[in-house]
Order: structure tokens, then C-alpha cells, then sequence
């Protein structure tokens, strides 16, 4: 908060803010990175977040609505530790603003309010909250909900269990494994 109270004066404060897209984090934090996105991956799977299915199991619907996961990689203010953030993208059309949004943002700006006017605050952090939201049952006829893990995160989930190595296929010469989280 103090970053945003001295106007993001120092390179550290505009750094503490940023947030890499995997290949660009991995680059930046290098070891310190591929532990932040094994910790995230690590927890997905330890908590059961993960459902993958079968493509052939899929409607053709299904697949075209599937969303991309993102991995982002940021830099915390104390002890300069990396996080990693597993997040469902949420830019298809079908979808509306308020589905896709996070109320983090509301808070971030309270935080700025409250920093502005300096109070104090307390964080809580709840491990992979956003990932782990219910996700209700679809309803006869309509579309299930999928997620695509894509690229190296594919890789990185098959090392850590080899499970998921059977959902794995190809597209536009591409690794891709398609949950239902």
C-alpha cells in the first residue's frame, strides 16, 4: 500500500504491481518463477481442482467455448517472493463481464482508499479461492464449462502427475488438457 501512497514512485513499487504471462515470468524469475508455478499447480492438485475430460466426451459447443488458462507469475512486496496464479482467461463472447469478473479489483481499490487515508489493514490470503469457486451442475441441454490448460503448463501438470498424460491432445500442433475445475 505504500506504493500507491508514494504514487508508485520507486521501481520496486511498480514492480511489486506487474504480472508476467508464463513464458515472460519464467524469463524474468527463472527458478524462482517454475517453483511459484509448481506451488500453484501443486495446490490445484492437492485440493482435487483439477477435472479433466475426454475431447470425444465433448460437445463440439463445448470445445469452441473451452477457455484458456493463464498462468500469471508476480513479484510480492515482502521477501520478494514469486506467486503464480492459475486464472480462467474468460474473453469469449458468450460470456458477460460481470461472469468473468473478480471482486479483487473492488478490494484493490478499498486498499487504495484505505491507504490514501491511512488506515490500517489486514490481509488473508485463501489459497487458490478464485480457481476453487463452485461451479454449478449444467443443466439438460446446456453446455458444460471448460477450461484449456495449453502450452508448457500442460508439461508441467503431466510431471507432476503422470495421470493426466490421457487427456492430453493435439491442436493446431499444440498440447492442450480440457477441465471442468
Amino acid at each position: 500500500m505504500m506504493q500507491i501512497k508514494a504514487k508508485f514512485s520507486t521501481d520496486e513499487g511498480m514492480n511489486f504491481i506487474q504480472q508476467y504471462y508464463i513464458n515472460q515470468g519464467l524469463k524474468k524469475f527463472g527458478d524462482d518463477g517454475k517453483d511459484a508455478v509448481d506451488k500453484e499447480l501443486g495446490q490445484m492438485l492437492l485440493r482435487d481442482c483439477f477435472t479433466s475430460e475426454f475431447v470425444k466426451d465433448m460437445t463440439a459447443s463445448e470445445r469452441k467455448k473451452a477457455q484458456s488458462a493463464m498462468m500469471l507469475l508476480a513479484e510480492k512486496q515482502f521477501g520478494k517472493t514469486i506467486k503464480g496464479r492459475l486464472v480462467y482467461h474468460g474473453d469469449g463472447e458468450w460470456l458477460s463481464r460481470e461472469d468473468t469478473a473478480s471482486p479483487t479489483s473492488l478490494h484493490t481499490t478499498t486498499c487504495a482508499i484505505d491507504a490514501h487515508e491511512g488506515r490500517d489493514i489486514m490481509t488473508v490470503d485463501v489459497p487458490n479461492a478464485f480457481i476453487q469457486t463452485y461451479m454449478p451442475e449444467a443443466k439438460e441441454g446446456e453446455d458444460r464449462i471448460y477450461m484449456k490448460i495449453t502450452g508448457m503448463m500442460v508439461q508441467i501438470l503431466i510431471d507432476m502427475a503422470l495421470e493426466y498424460r490421457k487427456y492430453v491432445v493435439l491442436e493446431n500442433g499444440k498440447q492442450v488438457i480440457y477441465d471442468m475445475g
